[in-house]
């Protein structure tokens, strides 16, 4: 499965921002921690450059902690799913303007544990599932049921929470499960998404 799909003339400008045989690397912001779907999709816009050293992540905690660091000038762009129900305030910010926009695949999702952890399908109705808020509807279309949720920064943080005990059950995605140790025990899929890359504004 093709995780990128860039239209030409979006490529056309992707080129633009990153130039060929800089000398300095381009700073990507997005969502962090490691294991994030975000960071997922950078990495694969990393190597569709195929110049690993033009393009450099960096993770931050809250899609809005990463505007922040591009608006101050500590990041160069900024990658945001529009799956994130808050993205419309990055649109509307003056200081911010969308430069590209494509279409990502992100990992496959679905619900992970411990490896110890013994699921039974019931537990969904009694214990507190851990999610991003974007991926929680997923649970609707799955098992049709209202279900205990607790809210987390982003799915690897989720994946994290549950590796650390402080719930048994996450919505995450497979980055996330290998990169804190678990396991799933349902799967979803992969889910076609769109994004947006932001830049500083040239003409305030």
């Amino acid at each position: 499965m093709e995780i990128l799909q860039i239209p030409e003339s979006e490529r056309r400008v992707f080129d633009a921002l990153i130039p060929a045989g800089s000398a300095k690397s381009v700073k990507l912001g997005t969502l962090g921690p490691k294991g994030t779907s975000s960071e997922y999709i950078a990495q694969s816009m990393v190597r569709s450059i195929g110049d690993r050293d033009a393009l450099r992540i960096v993770l931050e905690s809250t899609y809005e902690q990463c505007m922040t660091a591009l608006a101050d000038g500590q990041v160069d762009l900024a990658l945001v799913a529009h799956a994130y129900p808050k993205i419309n305030a990055f649109y509307m910010n003056p200081l911010l303007e969308p430069a590209i926009v494509f279409r990502g695949n992100t990992p496959e999702y679905g619900l992970a544990t411990r490896p110890d952890f013994e699921f039974r399908e019931e537990l969904l109705f009694s214990e507190t599932v851990v999610s991003h808020p974007a991926p929680v509807p997923l649970l609707e279309y799955h098992f049709g049921r209202p279900v205990r949720l607790a809210t987390a920064n982003s799915t690897s943080q989720a994946a994290r929470d549950v590796a650390d005990g402080r719930y048994d059950i996450a919505i995450t995605n497979a980055q996330a499960v290998r990169e804190h140790n678990l396991k799933f025990v349902y799967r979803f899929s992969h889910i076609p998404m769109t994004w947006t890359v932001f830049s500083r504004k040239v003409n305030k």
